[in-house]
């Protein structure tokens, strides 16, 4: 589909061709396909059908461009507004800090990347799930919004959470885990301790999105986890490993579920990510 930005009649006339188009990329979350609540549970999840709560549900997206009708990229200059997004990098939140979010969230939602780009035709979209190397390890209380999140950051050296998807089993296994974290984020980072800098990671795990269609009028970023762990028991956990999915390697929760998030994992190749579609 294609989808010319471009400002009336009249305004054209009295403007450059290089004038600002404001353009605005809507997220939606959901959980199979139902929209994220922290008040709902959501059944029949994963290889044994289990019944969770969602309890956090935040990620970084940075690098946005739409795609021209020549296939190059166009990036979105984000607006600056001092609490979501800084440079090219924007934090989406979609719990509200109710209910069983309560722990880790608040109120403040952010559904939607704002920018500009000039004046043109474009037919695509694309995006990283990401927090650029240069500002993912850092001390996060020193850093501008929206990159203070503390709860997005693990440490200097591995970084943020790219993703937080955070389920509660209903009907967890005896001795079960008391929650099943999808998190997505750096890991292998080479430094000399948690609080220093690393030089390189060796799984960086930035997650790149592409759609060749994508209307920035009609059509929603899709975000669901459940095609992500449909192989996956969300009602256990291996032993000594965190709470489900969150990257590590040498975890059994992550074997059926990195390679839907794109990315290899130990000696499985990447598949295509089920992470994110356009409706």
């Amino acid at each position: 589909m294609k989808h010319i930005l471009a400002l009336c009649a009249a305004t054209t006339l009295a403007l450059p061709a290089f004038a600002e188009q404001p353009v605005t990329i809507n997220f939606a979350a959901e959980i199979d396909g139902k929209a994220f609540s922290c008040t709902e549970t959501y059944d029949n999840l994963g290889s044994t059908d289990a019944s969770v709560k969602g309890t956090d549900y935040r990620m970084f997206v940075s690098a946005p461009a739409l795609i021209r009708t020549d296939g190059t990229l166009q990036p979105i200059a984000l607006e600056q507004d001092g609490k979501w997004q800084v440079d090219d990098t924007a934090l989406l939140d979609f719990e509200d800090g109710t209910a069983g979010c309560n722990g880790t969230g608040n109120a403040d939602m952010n559904t939607s990347l704002r920018g500009t780009v000039p004046e043109g035709e474009y037919q695509g979209l694309a995006f990283n799930i990401a927090v650029p190397f240069e500002k993912n390890h850092g001390d996060p209380t020193l850093a501008p919004a929206p990159l203070n999140a503390t709860g997005m950051f693990w440490n200097w050296r591995g970084g943020y959470r790219f993703v937080r998807i955070d389920m509660v089993p209903t009907d967890k296994a005896e001795n079960g885990p008391k929650g099943w974290f999808l998190h997505l984020g750096s890991t292998m980072c080479k430094a000399a301790s948690k609080t220093e800098a690393p030089s390189a990671c060796a799984n960086p795990n930035n997650l790149s999105v592409t759609f060749a269609e994508f209307d920035p009028v009609s059509n929603l970023v899709v975000i669901d986890p459940a095609p992500v762990v449909a192989e996956a028991d969300l009602r256990i956990n291996a032993a000594d490993t965190s709470p489900g999915c969150m990257s590590f390697p040498g975890d059994a929760d992550c074997v059926t579920v990195m390679e839907k998030l794109g990315m290899a994992y130990e000696d499985i190749p990447a598949g295509p990510q089920q992470l994110v579609s356009v409706r």
